[in-house]
């Protein structure tokens, strides 16, 4: 190997060092684990600029929520990671930014939230009849569709019927060939997660996409729906359902960047950028109707907060801008009167 050979393999190898430095410093900031900086410790993330007043309380997680007291006021958020932001000290998100506006002289009021990342409507209905008796929520909220999406594109898309429970002969796990120290090495660093999700997306890009979930989602998506409005009602809560907001809308389609459908087709190998909006127009239509059918509020958070990429740092995850915008929508939307048959069947129940 001749000495010029050998200084541009040397260029290179530095030049793939340096970029894989940088790649670990952008990965860390943005709370993944790095071969460099090891886990992140996401309580470390900074807390927001914006003083909070001195008499406000965070948002009470459902685990750590003390025996209610006479006179309080108890709300419920039921989402998934739009309500518990790993990359925002809880200050900042939404629940916390909402119980601040919803405190007034004289009155206790907790904001209790119950969500946790990858959480999907059965999954906060379970939690609220398990926990429900014990916290006795007053209002229960509810803002879910992302997860339903994809979980929803999994079962309906993918031509795969669900495996048996039963363990079978061939089912028995047999060794396999672990990899050498150098591939568990490099394909631990950034730079190969970077190829590999930027090649993944681009070849997801090139399939034949759904541009629709069909009715059959529609019908699943309304019946658990309804079963968490119900849910809602037999721990004695008022339910209030909220329209799903996003950073870009069906008529700015053309303008969407290829980080958004980066960020979607990462999570959703089924469904086209179309078939997403499509979906949403059609699932907040779901949740408009079942709230005019069960006589309970809607907080119309699509209409006011959708198409402003300022509220979202992805697709579907709010900036502290955002989750403030959500926490005023959502207290103005608790301000409008009670549909009529409800507000008795609460007071009864009271």
């Amino acid at each position: 190997m001749n000495f010029s050979l050998l200084r541009v393999l040397l260029w290179g190898l530095a030049y793939l060092v340096l970029l894989e430095g940088v790649l670990e410093i952008r990965a860390h900031s943005r709370g993944f684990d790095t071969i460099a900086f090891g886990s992140f410790q996401r309580q470390n993330v900074a807390k927001t600029e914006t003083p909070l007043p001195p008499t406000s309380t965070l948002a009470a997680l459902a685990s750590d929520t003390p025996e209610k007291t006479t006179g309080e006021m108890r709300y419920w958020i039921a989402s998934s990671s739009h309500a518990e932001d790993s990359y925002l000290s809880r200050d900042i998100i939404f629940p916390s930014r909402l119980e601040i506006l919803l405190q007034r002289p004289g009155a206790t009021i907790t904001v209790i939230n119950a969500s946790h990342a990858g959480m999907d409507i059965e999954a906060n209905r379970g939690d609220l009849e398990s926990r429900g008796a014990r916290e006795k929520p007053d209002v229960v909220i509810l803002y879910q569709m992302s997860t339903q999406i994809t979980k929803l594109s999994k079962q309906l898309l993918s031509g795969k019927q669900p495996r048996s429970s039963k363990k079978k002969e061939s089912d028995s796990p047999k060794p396999t060939a672990q990899p050498s120290w150098i591939a568990q090495g490099y394909e631990h660093t950034s730079l190969y997660a970077l190829l590999k999700g930027n090649i993944s997306n681009r070849l997801t890009g090139q399939r034949v996409l759904a541009d629709s979930l069909g009715e059959q989602a529609d019908r699943v998506f309304e019946t658990q729906v309804k079963e968490f409005v119900h849910s809602a009602r037999k721990v004695g809560a008022e339910p209030v359902l909220c329209t799903f907001a996003t950073s870009h809308t069906k008529k700015n389609l053309p303008d969407v960047p290829g980080e958004v459908t980066d960020f979607l087709f990462r999570y959703n190998v089924y469904l086209s950028l179309s078939g997403w909006f499509e979906t949403i127009t059609r699932f907040n239509q779901t949740l408009k109707r079942v709230a005019d059918e069960e006589h309970i509020r809607l907080v119309d958070l699509d209409l006011v907060v959708s198409g402003h990429p300022e509220y979202f740092r992805d697709f579907v995850h709010f900036t502290p801008e955002g989750h403030q915008k959500v926490a005023e929508t959502i207290y103005a939307g608790l301000q409008t009167e009670l549909p009529q048959r409800f507000a008795s069947e609460t007071s009864n129940a009271h």
